[in-house]
C-alpha cells in the first residue's frame, strides 16, 4: 500500500456485500428457538395452561387436516372429561392417532414396525381399518421403503434438531414409504425430531405455521427449506402465543366478574369448561357438572347475559355456547393485576400442568 502526498496511509476500500445466507438462517433458528421456550415457559406459568393447551392441540388438528386436504370442524375432536384430546370418527387425517402421542427418537428413526403402530397402521388390517385407510402399499413393502428413508436419513450431514427435522420430511415426501398421506404424515415426522422434543408442539406446529406462510415448501430444498420450516416453527409457536394471551384476557376479566358476585355458584366451574372447549352446551355442562338440565341452562344464561359466553346455535337444551377469546382487540391484563386472578385459576386441580409428548 503506497502513501499518499501527506505520508498517510489510504483508507481501505470496502466494497459492499449482500447479506449471508448463513446469517439468516442462524437468525431464524434463533427466533424459533426462543419461541418454543417460550411456549415452554408458559406452559409451566400460565395461569390457563390447561385450556391453552387442549385449544393448541385442537388447531394443530385442524392445520394437518387442512395440509392433507380435510377440514375439520372443532366438534370433530373428542375431549374426555381429564382434558385428553382425540380424534372422533368424522377426523380421517392420515396420522391422526400420533397426533399428540410419544414415540422416542430410536423407534423414529430405527424402528420400522413402530414407526407404523405410531401413525395407527398394524399387522392386522381386517381388524384395524386405520390400516385400510392409509395404506396402499402392504406392510413388508413399507418395510422395505421405510429402510431406504432410514438409509438416507442416516447419511445426511449433522445439523440442529429444528434443520434436521426439515431434510427427514422432505426424504419422507420422496421416498413416501405409506403410499397415501405422505405429505402430512413427512411434517409429522419432522415435526417430531424438531420442535416436538419439548413442550410447544403436539405434532402440528410446523403445520400451523407452514398453511400460513404460502411458501413452496413442497418443492424448497437446502437453504430455503430450511428458513421456510425456521419461520413455519416461529410463526406456528406465535399463533399458540397469542392464543394464550386471548385467553389470559378472557380469564382475567371472567375472574374479576365471578369475585363480584354474591352467589356465583357453579359459574366459575362452567367457565373453566367452557375455556377448555371450542363450545359447550347444557347437556356438556350437566353431565360434567352433575347439574340437571334447568341449572346448567340457568348459569349459561347468567355467563351469556354478562357477556362471558356467546350463543351460537340451536334452541333450548341444543344450543351451544363459546368464549369470545377471537377478538382481535384482546390484549392481556396488565402485571400488577395478575397475582388475583392467577391464584383464582390456580386453585382448581383441573389447571395443572399434563405431561406432553417427548
Amino acid at each position: 500500500m503506497q502513501k499518499s502526498n501527506d505520508g498517510a496511509l489510504p483508507m481501505p476500500f470496502f466494497s459492499p456485500q449482500l447479506p449471508d445466507p448463513q446469517h439468516a438462517l442462524i437468525i431464524a433458528y434463533a427466533q424459533a428457538q426462543a419461541a418454543i421456550e417460550r411456549i415452554e415457559e408458559r406452559r409451566r406459568l400460565s395461569p390457563v395452561r390447561q385450556p391453552w393447551r387442549i385449544r393448541s392441540l385442537i388447531a394443530e388438528r385442524q392445520a394437518l387436516a387442512r395440509i392433507d386436504g380435510l377440514a375439520i370442524d372443532d366438534t370433530d375432536v373428542l375431549i374426555d372429561g381429564r382434558g385428553m384430546v382425540g380424534p372422533s370418527p368424522y377426523d380421517l387425517t392420515h396420522g391422526r392417532q400420533a397426533i399428540g402421542v410419544p414415540i422416542s427418537l430410536d423407534a423414529l428413526l430405527h424402528d420400522g414396525m413402530a414407526l407404523l403402530e405410531w401413525l395407527g397402521i398394524s399387522y392386522s388390517p381386517i381388524s384395524d381399518n386405520t390400516s385400510l385407510a392409509v395404506a396402499r402399499r402392504t406392510i413388508p413393502d413399507m418395510l422395505i421403503a421405510l429402510d431406504v428413508w432410514r438409509r438416507d436419513a442416516l447419511a445426511l450431514p449433522p445439523s440442529p434438531p429444528l434443520l434436521h427435522g426439515a431434510e427427514l420430511a422432505r426424504l419422507w415426501r420422496i421416498h413416501a414409504p405409506l403410499g397415501r398421506g405422505d405429505l402430512v404424515v413427512s411434517l409429522l415426522i419432522g415435526d417430531r425430531w424438531g420442535p416436538g422434543r419439548w413442550r410447544g408442539s403436539a405434532g402440528g406446529l410446523v403445520a400451523l405455521g407452514l398453511e400460513r406462510s404460502h411458501a413452496p415448501w413442497q418443492r424448497a430444498e437446502g437453504h430455503d427449506l430450511g428458513l421456510i420450516w425456521l419461520k413455519a416453527i416461529a410463526n406456528g409457536a406465535q399463533l399458540h402465543l397469542d392464543q394464550e394471551i386471548r385467553l389470559r384476557a378472557y380469564a382475567h376479566r371472567a375472574a374479576q366478574h365471578v369475585a363480584q358476585r354474591r352467589r356465583p355458584g357453579r359459574l366459575k366451574d362452567i367457565l373453566l369448561l367452557a375455556m377448555a372447549r371450542p363450545r359447550i352446551s347444557s347437556s356438556l355442562v350437566a353431565r360434567q357438572l352433575g347439574l340437571t338440565s334447568a341449572g346448567a341452562i340457568k348459569l349459561l344464561t347468567i355467563a351469556t347475559d354478562a357477556g362471558l359466553l356467546i350463543e351460537q346455535s340451536g334452541q333450548a337444551s341444543y344450543r351451544s355456547y363459546a368464549i369470545p377469546v377471537a377478538l382481535p382487540s384482546a390484549s392481556a391484563p396488565n402485571s400488577d393485576d395478575l397475582s388475583m386472578f392467577e391464584e383464582f385459576w390456580a386453585d382448581d386441580a383441573k389447571n395443572g400442568t399434563s405431561p406432553e409428548p417427548r
